[in-house]
């Protein structure tokens, strides 16, 4: 599987960046970075748990060769990546400036 994102449209991929960036803006509260993972938590609201899961299915069809998951089990809303370094770097998905 290719280590690319597959949205059809430069302008598709600049909308979906600008949507995280808005995202994380309202949201993001810490993430960190391993060789294998990416986790970044966010404020847990009904808003936020909606605009999560529709960021990420985009992802899921665009950057399939990651592994995405959405935690809503604790006090705050996880998003973790999983893949390899490679795969990790590839993404489109911002690191929250506050992080």
């Amino acid at each position: 599987m290719p280590i690319a994102c597959t949205l059809p449209t430069i302008a598709e991929a600049r909308a979906q960046v600008e949507k995280w960036q808005a995202f994380d803006a309202d949201y993001a509260l810490t993430s960190e970075r391993s060789d294998s993972a990416l986790i970044i938590r966010y404020a847990k609201v009904d808003d936020s748990i909606s605009r999560l899961r529709d960021l990420v299915e985009v992802e899921q069809r665009c950057c399939a060769f990651v592994d995405w998951a959405i935690d809503e089990s604790s006090t705050d809303l996880r998003l973790i990546a999983r893949g390899s370094e490679e795969q990790l770097a590839a993404l489109n998905v911002p690191m929250p400036h506050n992080a």
